[in-house]
């Protein structure tokens, strides 16, 4: 119990204006680690931008264990608050890629798999290990998480060659916010299969 109010203690600190009492709660909140997770993961929920921003910062430094609380409290949590998780998601980087990978698969919750999706395209070349579960996700009934697919693999560039074939399938997607991510992948992809492609649908528009 005393630990929970130190930590509260320190969250309030973050959101104080000076600048060193917010280096010191943070710096502070990262020496406790574990303990302060599911307080920190609650922060990510404040009216506060500041709060949110400071709280993303301890959690992106605490790493790898606070994933799962991460991940789960994302499964559940209001709109805002399900993003700035991804955030922090995002910045832990390949560790949170396997729990991501699973979000991605929940056929349940369609707002969970954008989520992961968002988080995922916010690491970039870090989600290679993604890339199996994103090129099955580019066939997702949701037009968001098709679309989040589409621009990952574009920020991959040519580490995403496997995904060609399912981008150029996907060139004739329904949604035109998805085409237009999938063609600018193919474009950064740019392997002979991916030009040829844009060639084609450039000559038949």
């Amino acid at each position: 119990m005393e630990t929970e109010h130190i930590v509260a203690d320190l969250i309030y600190d973050l959101s104080e204006l000076d600048d060193d009492i917010r280096e010191a709660a943070r710096e502070e909140l990262v020496a406790i680690g574990e303990p302060a997770i599911p307080q920190l993961v609650e922060a990510l929920a404040d009216n506060l931008g500041d709060v949110v921003e400071q709280a993303t910062d301890v959690l992106a430094a605490i790493g790898e264990p606070a994933i799962p609380a991460l991940i789960d409290e994302m499964a559940i949590a209001e709109r805002y608050h399900a993003l700035a998780i991804g955030d922090v998601l995002s910045r832990i980087g390949e560790p949170a890629v396997p729990v991501l990978v699973e979000a991605l698969s929940d056929k349940l919750n369609e707002e969970f798999r954008e989520y992961a999706a968002r988080a995922l395209n916010l690491m970039g070349g870090a989600a290679i290990r993604a890339i199996p579960a994103l090129i099955e996700a580019l066939s997702d009934p949701s037009d968001d998480v098709r679309s989040y697919v589409a621009y990952t693999f574009s920020k991959m560039e040519g580490a995403a060659v496997d995904a060609v074939p399912a981008l150029i399938e996907a060139l004739a997607d329904e949604s035109e916010e998805v085409r237009n991510h999938v063609a600018f992948a193919l474009e950064k992809i740019g392997t002979p299969e991916a030009k040829q492609a844009l060639e084609t649908l450039n000559a038949n528009p």
